[in-house]
């Protein structure tokens, strides 16, 4: 029995194919998980800012300043 290279690509080929789009679906599934839905509402800088002023993570002086730098 003769194992020539046409059987070998008779069943390595499409496993090939087949593990490609496998790993071409998954990382395509994994991006889409971190992409903001349509119409869901984003932040404004504004917004954050004040966040951040909450947390304590900026001084009031700091969050004064970013404000009127946002503002311009």
């Amino acid at each position: 029995m003769m194992f020539g290279g046409g059987m070998l690509l008779g069943w390595l080929l499409p496993l090939i194919l087949l593990v490609l789009a496998g790993m071409w679906l998954f990382n395509n599934a994994a991006g889409n998980r971190t992409e903001t839905l349509p119409g869901a509402s984003q932040k404004t800088p504004e917004e954050i800012l004040k966040e951040r002023y909450a947390r304590g993570e900026i001084s009031r002086e700091e969050f004064e300043s970013m404000r009127q730098a946002l503002r311009q």
